[in-house]
């Protein structure tokens, strides 16, 4: 793939010759004989619609440049995390974007069941590009009923629980390797006269995402993945009792007012970007928060808050979520965009070869913040030791991964502003944690 951009910045160069010297008069034509007589599109603008806000945007045009400069065609993103309900709409309106990228795997699938997605196979070599570049899994996840329609990119760990080593050090605090572990640090923190753990649910339509990850990541590592599977499948109902046990886990940590900083109240009106911050205050405010692996990107962002200079493995890192059934340990849940396409224009399947290819994710991965799929991505490319321990966890052969569950679940179940993150959002309010479970369960079609 580097070679085809290559190719096409010497073919837009050549071009340019050839038309410099027509205008001069020149007859001569060898530099023109080379060309590839098919029409390049230039001058045109991709709009795409993905979920990433002003935290993310700067990484985003960075990737998004060199196409740009190669092609002489424009982007014209717009990020929200409400993008269900705005793609829903605007597809619905009959304006869909060219390209859209969110992180649900329930609306890609019920648009692709629709009609509503042009096939990777509509665009010269895309099929075939991808299907060499990324693993079997997500070829299988981004096909539906025989097509290929999605690419899946900017993948997220979540079994990340983040922290700071110096303070850890500091305190004599040791990283947790189980549950009771991971309780037992917690009281001890609060019989130090501090505050454990951050929380922060609020972000838009997609509030209560990070309590969703929590229940997610117990489930696969409480009852393994055979259980996982079959719950994302709603082969077993989402108010199954090993379900509610597990919301029960992750209650005895949020909804506990001596661990949580602020409680539930400062939890649900916190960005969830801002969720570490606390941990980097002098002196700390709290010493845990669990976030998916895309936190780096924040934490080493001053215009988010946090403070310069913070060193990746000295003043932050994470463990990874502790074990509570030995059978299940080191289980990952996360996640990942999934780019996928309305037409089969020119210029939108320029975009997304450009997208898709290792030259242009790595202009990201440097930047700190994403984890690639693409197996052509080298590792080196990664900035620090903790993002590749990152990526190498998500590659690691032995390493039980399962695709974020509310993700995979149907439309209105999972995703922005479904059952799930209204339940997250309800039981933290105090809600009754059964009413919950089955009211998520009536949201099934």
């Amino acid at each position: 793939m580097r070679r085809n951009w290559l190719l096409i910045a010497v073919s837009l160069l050549a071009m340019s010759l050839a038309v410099a010297a027509v205008a001069c008069g020149d007859d001569d034509g060898d530099e023109a004989e080379h060309i590839d007589e098919t029409p390049v599109v230039t001058g045109a603008t991709a709009d795409v619609l993905g979920i990433w806000g002003e935290e993310e945007i700067d990484d985003f045009d960075a990737m998004v440049q060199p196409w740009k400069d190669n092609t002489g065609n424009d982007v014209d993103f717009t990020g929200t995390r409400d993008i269900n309900a705005v793609l829903t709409t605007r597809v619905e309106g009959g304006d869909p974007p060219d390209v859209a990228i969110p992180a649900a795997l329930g609306i890609f699938q019920d648009l692709a069941r629709e009609g509503e997605l042009t096939p990777l196979s509509s665009c010269t070599g895309l099929d075939e590009q991808v299907r060499a570049s990324y693993p079997q899994s997500l070829i299988d996840l981004g096909t539906v009923d025989g097509e290929l329609y999605g690419v899946f990119m900017k993948a997220g760990n979540k079994a990340t629980v983040w922290y700071s080593p110096s303070q850890f050090d500091a305190n004599g605090y040791a990283v947790p390797e189980t549950w009771d572990d991971l309780i037992a640090l917690s009281n001890q923190i609060v019989a130090d006269g501090m505050t454990p753990w951050s929380d922060a649910q609020e972000a838009g339509g997609g509030s209560g995402f990070p309590g969703s990850d929590w229940v997610q990541q117990i489930v696969l590592n409480q009852w393994g993945p055979d259980v996982y599977d079959q719950w994302v499948a709603h082969e077993i109902a989402y108010n199954d009792d090993r379900i509610k046990q597990s919301w029960e886990f992750f209650g005895e940590i949020l909804l506990n007012p001596d661990y949580v900083l602020g409680g539930t109240g400062q939890a649900l009106a916190t960005t969830f970007s801002e969720g570490s911050l606390p941990l980097f205050s002098d002196p700390p405010e709290a010493f845990m928060h669990y976030l998916g692996s895309f936190n780096s990107g924040f934490i080493t962002d001053p215009e988010q808050g946090f403070p310069e200079g913070l060193v990746p493995g000295e003043d932050f890192d994470f463990f990874t979520f502790p074990t509570i059934d030995p059978d299940f340990a080191g289980g990952v849940t996360g996640d990942a965009n999934v780019m996928m396409l309305f037409n089969s224009d020119e210029v939108t399947c320029s975009f997304v070869e450009w997208m898709a290819s290792a030259e242009a994710q790595e202009i990201w991965v440097a930047r700190g913040g994403f984890t690639s799929l693409n197996t052509e991505v080298d590792v080196t490319a990664y900035p620090t030791d903790l993002d590749q321990k990152v990526a190498g966890q998500l590659a690691d052969p032995d390493t039980v991964f399962r695709f974020d569950a509310d993700d995979a679940m149907p439309s209105g179940v999972g995703g922005d502003n479904g059952a799930v993150f209204t339940g997250v959002l309800d039981y933290l309010s105090g809600g009754d944690l059964d009413a919950i479970l089955r009211g998520i369960e009536d949201t099934f079609p």
